[in-house]
């Protein structure tokens, strides 16, 4: 009748919730075990539990207080000239009763992370029934005006948007306007989605955080457990919820620092590439050079992932890192043969190329073209983009259709080879015809070029021009009876 008694009050506004009498005692002694306590306040009570963590703190191979010296570079998240303080970023996860973003679906726990100078705290809040939610809501409405950035992992599409409806439902203002939402997955995904099994936070920490969990509960039996505990009023059911969902937080601030860390250019392990490539390119760029100049990319990283950790970079504005990776992936792609196996190694020169390509370095582009070829001469793999590519550069940059035509022969002896696995397929007829038009219009232009140039060494024609022009300036323009008149 209670809980009856004070879901009213708050359906008549936020004045009769906050008289109502909290539905459960207060018993610290059942959460203590957890090293929770129960958290009250005027608008209510709920479970809270806070851990801090030191200055020296790791988590994988970071110090958390290694954010403190790269968090300025998360500004290129958003605004590339705003300031990021520390302490004004707020790292932020829920466990859920569901997977939608309906009303149905209640943040049964929200943990939150926040720096303190070199103290790292993370805060858990539980409701032990719906009716403490309210409560929950207003202890961080009231945490949240000290803070500028959200940083999640997937939170800006889910459980985000789940908060905002408690808000909503529970008749309170979020005002979250000035906020800015920093989702980590989105970054994970553009590095690692084709290099990792999964871009699951746990898979993205334990491969490339170095943070590997012991008995972890899932996220997905989050839910059971909670209502196994609303059933049995055990708080040692959650236990391994709170320790899974405080992984997450603290992975949060690791993550941060390791996409900082990008963005500043720093890396545990550096490399060098030739100081009078470094040298011209900077130049080119008006920057101070000493000949020679660090990189920081990792010797132990896929080849991909080079790739997409400097696309990467070139989107947030980090043109100058961005060509320390393509480098290093251009001289592993063309110089060292056992970088990688076979199928990643031709992946990535069609990757690379199409790139240099888009940002007009042609001459780099045709490097790795060529190089595809040597690597696939004796496949009859059905893949005609470095040929067509090569083609199309020395018909349209170079004007050498010899080598045009050579090109795009190559092309159609592949697609031939291939058409009795392939017949009728209605695709490759209309590339074997564009094929055909290319080559009979790239011979036509060669013998047109060929006859040019005929014309013009041949003595015979020499004799022939030279008359027509002495033809032509003994022509005597007649006078007409107009102009005479005049």
């Amino acid at each position: 009748m209670s809980g009856l008694r004070e879901r009213l009050g708050r359906l008549r506004g936020p004045s009769a919730a906050q008289t109502a009498a909290p539905t459960l005692p207060v018993a610290d002694g059942e959460w203590t075990q957890l090293g929770a306590h129960v958290e009250t306040s005027p608008a209510g009570s709920f479970v809270m539990r806070r851990r801090v963590y030191g200055a020296d703190s790791v988590h994988g191979k970071y110090r958390l207080r290694e954010l403190a010296d790269v968090a300025q570079q998360l500004s290129c998240f958003h605004d590339r000239d705003a300031v990021v303080r520390l302490e004004e970023l707020l790292f932020f996860d829920t466990e859920t009763t569901g997977l939608g973003v309906g009303a149905g679906n209640v943040p049964f726990m929200v943990g939150i992370g926040f720096y303190t100078g070199e103290l790292f705290t993370v805060e858990q809040l539980l409701i032990r029934n719906p009716a403490e939610e309210h409560a929950m809501l207003v202890y961080l409405q009231e945490l949240l005006d000290r803070f500028t950035h959200i940083i999640s992992y997937n939170g800006r599409t889910f459980d985000w948007p789940i908060l905002k409806n408690r808000y909503v439902l529970n008749r309170l203002q979020l005002d979250d306007g000035k906020l800015l939402q920093l989702d980590l997955l989105y970054p994970s995904r553009s590095l690692w989605r084709n290099t990792l099994p999964s871009c699951r936070l746990s898979k993205v920490e334990e491969s490339r955080l170095g943070f590997e969990r012991v008995d972890d509960v899932p996220g997905s039996m989050a839910p059971a457990l909670y209502f196994q505990y609303l059933a049995e009023k055990n708080p040692s059911v959650l236990e391994g919820v709170f320790v899974h969902n405080e992984h997450d937080i603290v992975t949060l601030a690791a993550l941060a620092i390791h996409f900082g860390k990008l963005l500043s250019g720093g890396s545990e392990v550096t490399g060098r590439i030739p100081g009078s490539y470094r040298f011209e390119l900077e130049q080119m760029k008006g920057l101070p050079s000493n000949g020679e100049q660090e990189i920081e990319t990792d010797p132990e990283l896929e080849l991909e992932e080079l790739f997409r950790t400097g696309v990467w970079l070139d989107k947030m504005g980090r043109t100058v890192l961005a060509e320390n990776y393509f480098d290093e992936l251009f001289d592993r792609l063309m110089n060292d043969p056992r970088s990688a196996d076979p199928a990643d190694q031709e992946s990535a020169i069609l990757l690379l190329a199409a790139f240099y390509k888009k940002n007009g370095e042609n001459l780099r582009a045709v490097e790795l073209w060529k190089r595809w070829i040597a690597i696939k001469k004796a496949s009859i793999a059905l893949h005609l983009e470095p040929y067509l590519e090569l083609a199309m550069y020395y018909e349209h940059r170079e004007k050498n259709f010899a080598q045009a035509i050579f090109y795009a022969e190559e092309a159609w002896a592949k697609l031939w080879r291939r058409r009795s696995l392939h017949r009728g397929d209605k695709r490759q007829n209309e590339v074997e015809e564009a094929l055909e038009k290319r080559i009979h219009r790239l011979k036509g232009k060669l013998r047109k070029t060929e006859s040019h140039s005929f014309e013009m060494t041949s003595p015979v024609a020499k004799g022939k021009n030279t008359s027509k022009e002495k033809n032509k300036t003994r022509k005597i323009k007649p006078i007409y009876v107009s102009e005479g008149l005049i």
